[in-house]
């Protein structure tokens, strides 16, 4: 990690806004970001970040990702909380983009899976620091104030997502074949496993739930864990990769069989929305 520099977005017009605002609920529901790994004209595989509608119109691509690799090399694409710009990583370095796909602009040269505060004033993203461990980090994004926010945990830790009144972390840690489900203040303090089992956490709006997928189904539980609701069947054959509630607390968003598919947030009428010459890996929803 001594290597890790920070780089200022000068130019980059983020709009922040204060935490009480970034934690009003409910809000009001936006476009769906799409993650996707599709192929190129040279037959590569590469990852582009795509908008759209929820109802599945108005399809838009954002940014294409060159790749001579077959490799799709970002890891995550997040709406800001004022809905005005997209956080994606690479694993190499963290970035931002307007939703119409201008203004790019470097915030890292170093970070996996990176997400932001709920006031989108700061920044949480993972990093390995040892060959064998991996932690979580958070630094404003004007570059400033990098801190480390727990020790290092075997295996990786991924996925983080931070709690509407911007007190917790939740994230996904990969130990030992198995993916399980641990919270950390935003301080540091209280690191604990909540789930033995799952992945991708994503927090509702008002802060009393969190959704996340076991690969097999959705799910839905109470910020300590207990209060654990299936919303999904069981799919053997089709993997559910990850999950997030719209702002309004009303919705979910998932991905299944590399699908977006959409749902009220007691786990009915769910129903695929994403084109079908699309490979989605991710889906997060606008705030509006």
């Amino acid at each position: 990690m001594g290597t890790l520099r920070l780089i200022a977005a000068a130019g980059i017009a983020l709009l922040t806004v204060s935490l009480g605002a970034a934690y009003a609920f409910p809000g009001r529901n936006g476009r769906l970001l799409l993650l996707t790994c599709d192929p190129t004209a040279e037959s590569q595989r590469a990852s582009q970040i795509r908008t759209m509608l929820p109802n599945g119109r108005d399809f838009r691509t954002i940014a294409k990702f060159e790749s001579t690799s077959n490799y799709c090399n970002v890891d995550r694409a997040a709406w800001s909380p004022n809905g005005r710009a997209i956080l994606y990583s690479t694993g190499t370095d963290v970035w931002t983009i307007r939703p119409d796909g201008k203004r790019r602009g470097r915030l890292l040269d170093a970070g996996d899976y990176a997400a932001w505060s709920p006031n989108g004033r700061e920044i949480v993203f993972a990093e390995r620091v040892e060959d064998n461990k991996s932690a979580l980090f958070r630094v404003r994004r004007d570059g400033g104030g990098l801190r480390r926010i727990m020790p290092g945990m075997e295996s990786d830790v991924y996925a983080p997502s931070w709690s509407p009144d911007g007190r917790t972390i939740a994230f996904t840690r990969y130990y030992q074949g198995e993916e399980s489900i641990w919270t950390v203040g935003a301080n540091g303090s209280r690191l604990r496993q909540v789930n033995p089992r799952g992945r991708w956490p994503d927090w509702s709006p008002d802060g009393k739930r969190i959704v996340f997928t076991d690969r097999l189904s959705v799910w839905t539980m109470a910020p300590g864990g207990n209060r654990r609701r299936r919303l999904t069947p069981q799919i053997l054959e089709v993997e559910t990769l990850q999950a997030t509630f719209s702002p309004d607390g009303r919705k979910i968003a998932f991905v299944r069989g590399w699908r977006t598919w959409v749902m009220t947030a007691g786990g009915k009428h769910a129903h695929i929305v994403s084109p079908v010459d699309t490979v989605v890996g991710q889906v997060d929803w606008q705030p509006r």
